[in-house]
């Protein structure tokens, strides 16, 4: 196929264009946020950072009773609850999580990774007591059990005890939280019929690139009474106050998320906010906030549990929680072919193979061998349109710049050749589903998180093998081989498919173009994204080669055209072929009179 399956291609590359590029802006807003805040950061900038982590206690959860003046001066113990995915200190100090650590995970420069560990990082609830507003994270608590598995601290006060319970449940990422107040019911606030509840995390870099990262972070919430999924600006500064119940919380991070989740359902005026750091900071990507109501029922023994989800976004972990957290992975417009083709196929290669650069090649081979037939046919067409090519040219020369009459006559040789003008294109457009779902698929799998192939220390990041030590602009700072590969692979195929449809003049040097540009665009991505994409390139050649050999005889086909053309042909013409054509014809009319 000529011009028509150029465009066909051009448009296959200008759809990853615009979803490459929409990604994009998730790292320029930033960048443009940042640059907007700091405008308007005073002289005062360093002190205010050197007190942010006093002002949380000070002012955000400013305590108006005598609790944390009488505790100050026990020193603080750290209690270690663990299974084999996570492993939990807990602080007298506050009943808060110390650190939580993924036990099968390493940051990118392989250091032990923890979420909830920054100092500023907190969950607390706020009482309203007669005697003044008591906030869980200012007391001391005591021990009451320890085990390896689960925590049981509280504290007393003049208003009653404050009970925090911990436990983790064997072989998950789950933590289960309880908070238990005893004997509050007559010390609480008349009316006061609620309590607080404040959770915020400063994530903190784990991965290669802060400016992806950060691009990919932000808040995830469900509603208690909807099934889809929402979230803040992944880009800069949001919040919103959330009018109906939600059921769970999500700080998202790119790889990694911990999750607040109650099964009860949390009120429906809570609000939820996301800021990006006005300060430079090499390992600070986000603060995250989530404020909550909780009833208040003035039981002698209140009880509030939660589940919080501390782990991995590995597509089919959240999913078996029953929640639709999976849906925190972007997995793009084409999700559902990730859904129903692509992750069942990855996930059963993952568990048989140990590596990933091998797993690829496996699935590639595979959507190939699934493609074959749309690529068969394509194929076959784009021969029957070289074999008419000469005759298509004649028409052209015959008939100069009437496109009715080209049009007219080329139909006509179409028709009694046997040959479909759109029969290569269309195949190809059917790819396109495929082509987008892998596009997106790639760079948000953790499966390629560390896993080396070849020159590739990561597959979920970038491959340079050569460092400029300074950004060129469209390019970027280094070079990754896999992207060189696949664009040198690209061009070869476009070569060759440009000899296969006698593509010529402006066309033909617009189809190499595409791939130059395409160039600086994959060159930050996943590794792993662009080894598939070379590996497609080169299993394309081989095809192409086994069906020029083996399935497809250019004299047959041309022997076949010949003996079409002599079939009496009753030209039928479609209404939408009617109405192109007085399009046409106007068109042709308006050129003739502004002549």
């Amino acid at each position: 196929m000529d011009k028509k399956a150029t465009i066909g291609y051009i448009l296959i590359f200008v759809i990853i264009f615009i979803t490459f590029y929409i990604n994009q802006q998730n790292v320029s807003e930033i960048e443009k946020e940042k640059t907007k805040r700091d405008t308007l950061v005073t002289d005062n900038k360093i002190k205010n950072n050197n007190q942010a982590s006093d002002s949380l206690s000070n002012n955000q959860f400013a305590d108006t009773t005598n609790t944390q003046k009488q505790t100050d001066t026990i020193p603080e113990k750290i209690y270690t609850i663990s299974n084999s995915k996570l492993k939990i200190d807990i602080s007298n100090k506050g009943a808060k999580i110390k650190e939580a650590k993924l036990v099968e995970f390493k940051t990118f420069y392989r250091k032990p990774l923890s979420l909830l560990k920054n100092n500023s990082d907190s969950l607390n609830f706020k009482i309203y007591t007669t005697e003044g507003i008591l906030n869980t994270m200012n007391l001391t608590y005591k021990p009451i059990s320890i085990s390896n598995n689960k925590v049981s601290l509280e504290a007393q006060t003049k208003s009653g005890k404050v009970i925090i319970n911990y436990e983790l449940k064997n072989n998950s990422y789950k933590l289960n939280t309880e908070l238990i107040l005893k004997n509050f019911e007559k010390n609480i606030l008349p009316n006061q019929n609620y309590i607080d509840m404040k959770w915020i995390s400063n994530i903190v870099l784990a991965e290669q690139s802060i400016e992806d990262e950060r691009s990919k972070t932000t808040v995830y919430f469900k509603f208690t009474t909807e099934n889809d999924v929402d979230y803040l600006s992944e880009t800069k500064n949001d919040d919103k106050e959330l009018q109906k119940g939600v059921h769970w919380v999500c700080y998202k991070q790119k790889f990694f998320n911990t999750t607040l989740i109650n099964k009860n359902g949390f009120s429906d005026k809570s609000k939820i906010d996301v800021e990006v750091p006005a300060f430079e900071d090499s390992n600070s990507i986000k603060k995250l906030t989530s404020s909550f109501i909780l009833p208040y029922n003035f039981n002698s023994n209140e009880k509030y549990t939660f589940e919080m989800y501390i782990g991995p976004n590995k597509y089919d972990i959240l999913s078996k929680q029953g929640i639709d957290l999976e849906d925190i992975i972007s997995l793009g417009f084409f999700a559902w072919v990730n859904k129903i083709m692509i992750i069942p196929i990855f996930t059963m290669l993952e568990k048989n193979f140990v590596n990933m650069g091998f797993v690829i090649l496996l699935l590639t081979l595979i959507i190939k061998l699934i493609l074959f037939p749309l690529v068969y046919k394509s194929y076959v067409s784009s021969a029957k349109m070289k074999i008419l090519k000469p005759e298509i040219d004649e028409i052209k020369n015959k008939y100069g710049n009437d496109m009715t009459k080209i049009q007219q006559e080329n139909m006509k040789l179409y028709k009694r050749a046997g040959v479909s003008p759109f029969g290569g294109c269309l195949p190809m457009l059917i790819q396109l589903p495929i082509l987008l779902a892998m596009f997106n698929f790639f760079p948000a799998s953790i499966e390629l998180r560390q896993k080396a192939f070849l020159w590739a220390k990561d597959l979920s990041t970038y491959d340079p093998i050569l460092e400029f030590g300074f950004h060129i602009p469209g390019y970027g700072s280094h070079v990754s081989l896999f992207t060189l590969l696949m664009t040198i692979s690209t061009l070869l195929y476009t070569r060759m498919n440009n000899q296969l449809t006698g593509v010529s003049g402006q066309m033909k040097w617009i189809s190499y173009l595409m791939p130059i540009l395409f160039l600086g665009f994959f060159n930050n991505y996943a590794s792993g994204l662009t080894y598939y994409y070379f590996l497609a390139n080169m299993i394309t050649f081989g095809q192409n080669v086994v069906i020029r050999r083996f399935f497809v005889d250019e004299k047959k086909l041309h022997k076949q055209i010949e003996e079409n053309k002599k079939k009496p042909v009753v030209m039928k013409k479609s209404s939408f072929q009617k109405k192109l054509e007085e399009m046409q014809k106007k068109n042709n009319t308006r050129m003739k009179n502004k002549k």
